[in-house]
């Protein structure tokens, strides 16, 4: 999910190149007893909308994680760190602020990553309520 939403971010891709790999589908893992994965169904361009919104909405993690970073490096830039985010992707100003929290929650979780040696995932989130 996190590669997915990086990418995503990170390219000039649409959501639906967003979950397409070297021109193909990504389908769930027909070794899974899912009725999805048993019939081989394709990832929808809206379940990375819904990713990206979710992570978009994680700001207690955020704010817990940036925390701990500033702690352990007083001189961190992070907070400082502008996140553009290409306007063919969103088109209400809603939008632009949700995928830029994304892109920031992915940025503080490869921090705390580089900082700490653990991910934010699950984990820490799940002691911040994935709020």
């Amino acid at each position: 999910m996190l590669e997915r939403a990086k990418d995503f971010l990170g390219s000039h891709k649409s959501y639906r190149q967003g979950v397409r790999e070297q021109q193909r589908s990504l389908v769930y893992d027909d070794r899974q007893e899912h009725p999805l994965a048993a019939r081989g169904a394709a990832l929808a361009h809206s379940t990375l909308w819904r990713w990206l919104s979710w992570l978009g909405g994680l700001t207690r993690t955020m704010q817990r994680a940036s925390q701990l970073i500033c702690q352990q490096d007083p001189h961190s830039t992070l907070h400082q760190q502008v996140i553009p985010i290409d306007p063919r992707k969103y088109r209400s100003e809603q939008r632009r602020v949700s995928l830029e929290q994304a892109a920031r929650m992915l940025l503080v979780e490869a921090t705390f990553h580089e900082h700490f040696g653990k991910k934010i995932f699950p984990r820490f989130a799940t002691g911040c309520g994935w709020r």
